[in-house]
């Protein structure tokens, strides 16, 4: 039954996506986290987003056959791809586990990076880009709600974050509603300012409506290097806008006076900040460990899925688990990929960094995703912002963001996504 039910799923998806592969795209956006639904075809294991996947690609080689590959830009992005790509085969070579490493090699990185050229031959204008934006939009949507009814009855929160009544949402653990969602906060907010700017307050009040029950699902998971991520990225975004900056300032000012003047709150967020409780604690031990572990395989590192066994010879701290992840993106890189990759990774957020605040000026939505990269960078201080189905995914979409953003004509410098 799983299979044809399967089956029917991939035709009616690729269905869509050939009458309109835009449509296609923002239904991809919009079932990122479904990758949590997971079978096997004998002996291969898929999900869920990868048969929409598989629909979308086989649908965008029929019809477009390389489109992509005629736009001059994309040589700018085609060596941060290419030793991205090498490095996770390297990675495959490297791990211990090469069964793993090949379901992560094409889960985060070949796929995904698939995508960014399906992304880049199709979504050519800000209209085209909408239906992502609403499948994006309305994936936090439904995130966020569910988080907020296990908040409310307390039904659905694994036993593990129970007793906190850390919302967890359709993940397994709390920091996944965070990772997800933070990116999309600040891309409504974004769309939300950009729309009412335009005055289309309807998409405006969509928007606007999303970042509210985002933010409050992250409050519930509790996810602390998302709020401040968040915080930080929306700050710079609003000290990056005229109107905006004033109200930035006041609020910036106010949390600083909070924080000094309220009894114990100073002790915690210095705490916090420089990892002095239980959580930092965990991650000052772990990243030690796992400094050892890189200085005795610093070109390789663990390689793709390698990190737990590669620890087992470095791992002193036996009252601490051995983490999937390092859990700091250098670390997380340098681990899974080795140098070759934490630099086409570094590289790739560079050169949108570059693109983006270089059109800052014209494009509220170039704004936009320069503060979501610097939020991932944030957050990935602390956490792992792409090993993970949906946040690959999401990381490339945003890439190939970037790459509509930048200028097609170098003389003129506008950018290749005006507003």
């Amino acid at each position: 039954m799983i299979y044809l039910l399967a089956a029917i799923f991939t035709i009616a998806f690729g269905w869509i996506a050939w009458k309109d592969i835009k449509l296609g795209l923002g239904l991809f956006a919009f079932i990122l986290p479904s990758y949590f639904i997971r079978f096997s075809f004998g002996p291969l294991p898929t999900t869920l987003l990868e048969l929409a996947f598989f629909a979308l690609f086989f649908v965008w080689i029929i019809k477009y056959r390389g489109y992509c590959f005629r736009d001059i830009r994309l040589k700018n992005w085609l060596w941060p791809v290419v030793f991205f790509t090498l490095a996770g085969v390297i990675g495959v070579v490297a791990s211990p586990d090469k069964t793993a490493a090949l379901g992560i090699l094409k889960a985060y990185i070949i796929e995904p990076i698939l995508l960014f050229f399906i992304i880049a031959s199709v979504l050519k204008t800000r209209r085209d880009w909408q239906y992502v934006f609403f499948g994006l939009a309305a994936s936090a949507f439904a995130i966020s709600i569910f988080a907020v009814y296990q908040k409310l009855t307390g039904a659905f929160i694994p036993d593990a974050w129970f007793v906190e009544r850390r919302v967890t949402s359709v993940f397994g653990f709390p920091n996944a509603v965070g990772l997800y969602l933070g990116p999309i906060i600040i891309l409504c907010f974004t769309l939300f300012y950009d729309f009412t700017k335009t005055k289309k307050y309807w998409a405006a009040l969509f928007f606007a409506v999303v970042f509210l029950t985002s933010a409050v699902a992250i409050a519930f998971s509790q996810t602390e290097a998302a709020w401040i991520a968040v915080a930080a990225a929306l700050f710079i975004f609003a000290v990056f806008r005229r109107e905006l900056r004033p109200l930035a300032i006041i609020l910036a000012i106010m949390v600083l006076l909070a924080i000094a003047f309220t009894p114990g709150l100073q002790e915690t967020a210095v705490e916090k900040l420089t990892l002095q409780d239980w959580s930092g604690h965990v991650r000052r031990v772990t990243w030690a460990e796992s400094w050892n572990m890189l200085a005795a395989n610093p070109l390789l590192g663990a390689g793709l899925s390698g990190y737990p066994l590669a620890m087992i010879e470095f791992h002193e701290a036996s009252y601490l688990e051995i983490f999937q992840y390092p859990h700091n993106l250098i670390l997380n890189f340098w681990s899974e990929m080795g140098i070759v990759g934490l630099v086409a990774w570094l590289w790739l957020v560079g050169r949108s960094l570059w693109i983006c605040f270089r059109a800052e000026q014209e494009s509220n939505i170039a704004l936009g995703l320069a503060v979501i990269f610097i939020a991932i960078l944030i957050h990935g201080l602390v956490d792992v912002p792409y090993f993970k189905n949906d946040l690959a995914m999401m990381f490339w979409i945003f890439i190939g963001l970037a790459f509509a953003i930048e200028p097609k004509n170098k003389k003129t410098g506008q950018n290749g996504l005006s507003d």
